[in-house]
């Protein structure tokens, strides 16, 4: 286990990428049929499914004079396969022209998030909404419902989502499973979900969901508190999450503070 990072550390904004590369291929080494392509200065993940939310190419650390080969490797992995995927480029990707060269082999920029951490102290207390309770999924109906919640982000839900989860749950749900998973009840009904991945010293919050007719009730803020909360009495001093435009203002209100941009080419 990575020592517990301190909030004002040099070395946050190099973990908090690393946290996120870790949680896009921890589930996808146990996923059968999965590809996982681990070399140096690129990490490229195919679950095997055709949803872009598990099929990534991230961590490029690529030498000027190899780039473009291996970007149009990588690209036609799952172009021939006809398989959609995101390429992720973090604050210290390389080469610094990674972006314009992803351009030149017709990838699109179609997000960019805003990499931010928190010191873990400056945390609130949780007020619960009422009727609102919330569960850490520790079993399969339980991991079931966070995943129909993160599916409803797609209209109509992706199945690919619960597919992946119930494929990986045995992984997902092991108790050394670096990953909690939290799910909001409303009154009885899942409609609100987050994750959180602890790696490389720092609690990496992930996934964060509310169903359409539940939003506008203080739950999504419930859900973003109780994965942090549960973190900080690990011992953790330090989280890290990718924002986007909507959610930077709600973060920073939080005490979350950036650290570097994140840019997704599809």
């Amino acid at each position: 286990m990575q020592p517990f990072l301190e909030p004002d550390s040099p070395r946050v904004r190099s973990a908090m990428e690393a946290n996120q590369v870790e949680h896009m291929t921890y589930l996808a080494r146990s996923l059968p049929g999965a590809i996982v392509k681990d070399t140096p200065g690129l990490l490229l993940v195919d679950s095997g499914l055709p949803c872009n939310t598990f099929n990534v190419v991230c961590r490029a650390r690529l030498e000027r004079h190899e780039a473009d080969a291996r970007i149009a490797a990588a690209v036609s992995h799952f172009r021939d396969k006809a398989f959609p995927f995101a390429w992720w480029v973090g604050p210290d990707a390389a080469p610094e022209d990674l972006d314009a060269r992803l351009s030149a082999h017709g990838l699109v920029n179609a997000e960019q998030e805003l990499g931010m951490s928190m010191d873990l102290s400056r945390l609130p207390g949780l007020a619960l909404p009422s009727g609102l309770c919330i569960r850490r999924a520790e079993d399969e109906h339980t991991l079931t419902d966070f995943a129909r919640v993160v599916a409803a982000n797609w209209e109509p839900a992706d199945p690919h989502v619960l597919d992946f989860y119930a494929r990986t749950a045995h992984v997902a749900l092991a108790p050394d499973s670096p990953i909690r998973f939290f799910v909001g009840y409303l009154d009885g009904e899942a409609v609100a979900a987050s994750e959180c991945h602890r790696a490389w010293g720092v609690a990496g919050l992930y996934s964060v969901a509310t169903v359409r007719h539940a939003r506008r009730r203080g739950i999504g803020a419930a859900l973003t508190l109780a994965p942090l909360l549960d973190a900080r009495e690990a011992g953790y001093r330090t989280a890290t999450l990718q924002a986007s435009a909507q959610g930077q203002g709600v973060y920073s209100r939080l005490g979350f503070v950036p650290q570097g941009t994140f840019r997704e080419y599809q």
